[in-house]
């Protein structure tokens, strides 16, 4: 009975000393700061920008602190036929080319010039344009799977294009627009009842929107046929349309592997299984000092353009409540969601864009 006693004390005591909470304050790693870089040169209009900071402490993933923006550099972008444009500061650390004739063209070869108010001067490697096949396309889908407070359904949009055979191609989506957007609105006038979920008084509005993910691809499984790529996910929040435009960007080997890296790292799950990460050095680099590169990227890229307008007619008021109510706001529909149009404006530059109808 005692030797029972004995073990049964002795389990509690490890199951009360398994049970106590150490706290460990683990040392934060701390790295000098390093220039940060994120340029491009395409063949669309100018200007052209060039985004430098530092990197540090950030208070979270979306806005870089105003003290790790860097206001003094001198910029320049060149092109291997001498030509050249100065980028003069806008704002928050962001350059941009002043010479409008200054133009990304296929075949020519770009580079960025930074010198830092430290006296250090960075380049970035040689970045050549090359050629970017058409839009053949764009097709929607409709898709009807929604998560009540999270996204309603969605509009899927794909861009159709033709790899050119025999060359290896690397490729970037973007894809940006407007989508239709409800809100409680306000009375029509002052003897008017609360509008409720009819009125159209302050209660319609349009919201730019981007798609946010990095969308690249590399040709080696489809090289000179179809590229069918699924590029901007398009909420239905209300009746009306969808206002798209797409790009497609050609990427250099050097620019394709960058963004590669990128996705190996925030595609990451934080398993024991994944590698520890690191940071992300682009082709921008110290010219007394090679071994020191910055991060981020300066990229040369062909854009090939399309625009679009989605209208799904088919969608019925009850069932459009039951999936995205709970997204519609109380105010005025343009100052309740961020980055929308005034009430009853509509985008204008869609003009001429190809109309797609859903029914």
């Amino acid at each position: 009975m005692l030797r029972f006693t004995l073990r049964f004390v002795s389990l509690i005591l490890v199951l009360i000393s398994g049970a106590c909470i150490r706290t460990i304050n683990p040392p934060i790693r701390k790295v000098a700061p390093a220039l940060v870089v994120e340029g491009s040169v395409t063949t669309d209009p100018p200007p052209y920008t060039v985004n430098l900071s530092y990197s540090g402490q950030y208070d979270n993933a979306v806005q870089i602190p105003q003290e790790l923006y860097i206001p003094d550099a001198h910029v320049v972008m060149r092109d291997d036929q001498g030509d050249s444009s100065i980028c003069d500061w806008v704002s928050n650390g962001s350059y941009q080319t002043i010479d409008t004739s200054f133009v990304g063209t296929v075949g020519r070869t770009y580079t960025v010039t930074i010198t830092l108010s430290n006296g250090k001067t960075y380049v970035s490697k040689p970045e050549k344009i090359s050629a970017a096949p058409p839009i053949d396309s764009l097709t929607v889908f409709y898709d009807s799977s929604y998560l009540i407070g999270i996204r309603p359904s969605q509009l899927i949009l794909s861009v159709h294009t033709r790899d050119p055979a025999g060359v290896s191609n690397y490729y970037r989506w973007t894809a940006d627009g407007y989508v239709p957007r409800k809100s409680s609105g306000f009375p029509c006038s002052w003897f008017s009842p609360p509008c409720g979920i009819v009125c159209s008084c302050f209660a319609l509005c349009d919201q730019y929107m981007t798609n946010q993910e990095v969308n690249v691809l590399s040709d080696q499984f489809t090289d000179g046929n179809e590229i069918i790529q699924p590029v901007f996910y398009s909420p239905v929040y209300w009746f009306g349309s969808h206002d798209v435009e797409v790009k497609q960007y050609s990427l250099s080997l050097e620019a394709y592997s960058f963004w590669q890296a990128y996705l190996a790292q925030t595609n990451r799950t934080g398993s024991i299984l994944d590698p520890l990460p690191s940071s992300l050095v682009g082709n921008v680099y110290n010219r007394a000092d090679s071994n020191e590169v910055a991060l981020g990227l300066f990229s040369a890229s062909a854009v090939r353009s399309a625009k679009v307008i989605i209208t799904p007619f088919f969608l019925q008021q009850y069932y459009l409540l039951s999936i995205a109510g709970s997204f519609i706001t109380y105010g005025d529909c343009h100052t309740v969601y961020p980055n929308s149009l005034p009430d009853d404006a509509s985008p204008g530059a869609w003009a001429g864009a190809d109309s797609i109808n859903l029914y």
